[in-house]
């Protein structure tokens, strides 16, 4: 009988700290979403971010926004100040402020344009992320996704360029090549076609197997896509050479100068070409 109670409450014990355990986590779970839905600067801005609202690099405030007395902490990110105040009256001295959208203890100072603050105010009430929305002189979230990987330089290298520009909606391409692609620097990578004093003729496709450049333009015209022509730098009007040969992969240096397209079967350009490897 001994033996049974001795069980029966060694039993109950590892329940009650399993059931513990069990409301301990449900209570740090809790906790952990009402501080990520918590008015905060770092929340806002998270918000903000994976809305596709702000562009740039959060960079420090100015010394007079910190002086307040009630200054809790924010961010400068392009043309949109976010600042987290430890109460809602610290914003008081804003609310009627021409550029200012003042919600709870936060304030967000826009030294833009205001044209999207409907979507800026939505992002607070909602405490979250909200899909489809996009900066204004974009003209969809889609070409706003595909400018912020171009303007990195770890991601837009000509196939990881190509690859995003092709998938763009047939409407937006030449618009987005020419307020953002055009004469704009870029290095990039493939491999050598054909070379001459002031031109190059390089293949970042899957699979090169030797074609010339003749070959690609007449008979293999599905690599003309991911091909780029490059006029060669050459400032002194003086004949370039070039210690590679076909088949080699090297990267140019350039600056962006036409378009390629996936179902017109054409290559791109780039012009003040530098082989930099």
């Amino acid at each position: 009988m001994r033996k049974t109670t001795l069980m029966i409450l060694m039993l109950l014990t590892v329940l009650t700290g399993c059931m513990n355990e069990s409301m301990n986590k449900d209570a740090q779970e809790k906790k952990k979403e009402e501080n990520s839905q918590s008015y905060t600067a770092d929340n806002v801005y998270q918000w903000l971010h994976e809305s596709n609202l702000l562009e740039g690099e959060k960079e420090p405030l100015p010394d007079s926004v910190k002086e307040h007395g009630q200054f809790v902490n924010g961010y400068s990110i392009g043309d949109i100040d976010i600042i987290e105040y430890e109460t809602a009256e610290g914003t008081e001295h804003l609310k009627d402020h021409p550029i200012a959208l003042v919600h709870e203890n936060i304030v967000l100072m826009f030294l833009g344009q205001m044209s999207q603050k409907d979507s800026f105010q939505a992002v607070l009430e909602a405490r979250k992320p909200l899909d489809g929305l996009y900066r204004g002189y974009f003209n969809s979230a889609e070409q706003q996704s595909f400018v912020r990987q171009f303007r990195d330089e770890s991601t837009n290298g000509f196939k990881e360029t190509v690859h995003h520009f092709y998938k763009l909606e047939d409407s937006l391409k030449s618009d987005t090549f020419t307020r953002f692609m055009y004469q704009k620097e870029v290095t990039w990578k493939g491999t050598l076609v054909q070379t001459s004093p002031d031109l190059l003729v390089v293949y970042a496709g899957d699979a090169y197997n030797g074609e010339n450049w003749l070959n690609i333009k007449t008979n293999s015209t599905e690599m003309l896509p991911y091909t780029f022509v490059v006029e060669t730098k050459n400032l002194e009007r003086q004949s370039l050479e070039f210690n590679v040969v076909r088949g080699d992969t090297i990267t140019v240096k350039g600056q962006i100068n036409k378009q390629g397209s996936l179902k017109k079967e054409t290559h791109w350009g780039m012009e003040n070409g530098l082989v930099i490897q």
